[in-house]
């Protein structure tokens, strides 16, 4: 009897912990998913990539290729840092991958039910939810 008792305490205080008022809440990233990604160049040519995103965050994988550039062509870790229904913001974190390469913050808003668009290098960018 004395441990069902300690295990009612127990479960009451878990429960507690869990449903406080105090307690952080975390909402789902309305944008988690995989996203193909369509963009130009600065010399206007078509590339495309993709883009994972899952909670805070993610992968950034862009189809572009620079011979003299050993930033550009590599898959790099995202941090969302902002994900509301109104946009999605987060960053490209290739310092961490490779050192050198500079990081940059991506700001998206929605162009549609599975469409976020923004701007790369002053560029159009449009993500469309593939899964």
């Amino acid at each position: 009897m004395k441990n069902l008792t300690i295990t009612a305490a127990l479960i009451g205080t878990l429960g507690l912990c869990l449903f406080s008022p105090d307690a952080p809440a975390q909402g789902a990233n309305p944008w988690d998913g995989k996203w193909q990604v369509v963009f130009k160049t600065e010399r206007g040519t078509d590339r495309d990539g993709t883009v994972t995103v899952a909670g805070t965050a993610g992968t950034w994988d862009l189809n572009v290729a620079q011979r003299n550039d050993p930033c550009a062509g590599r898959a790099y870790p995202i941090e969302v840092a902002i994900a509301t229904a109104d946009e999605l913001v987060f960053k490209v974190a290739r310092l961490k991958t490779l050192a050198g390469c500079q990081d940059n913050t991506m700001r998206l808003k929605p162009a549609g039910e599975k469409v976020l668009e923004g701007q790369l290098s002053g560029r159009p960018f449009r993500m469309t939810k593939v899964e």
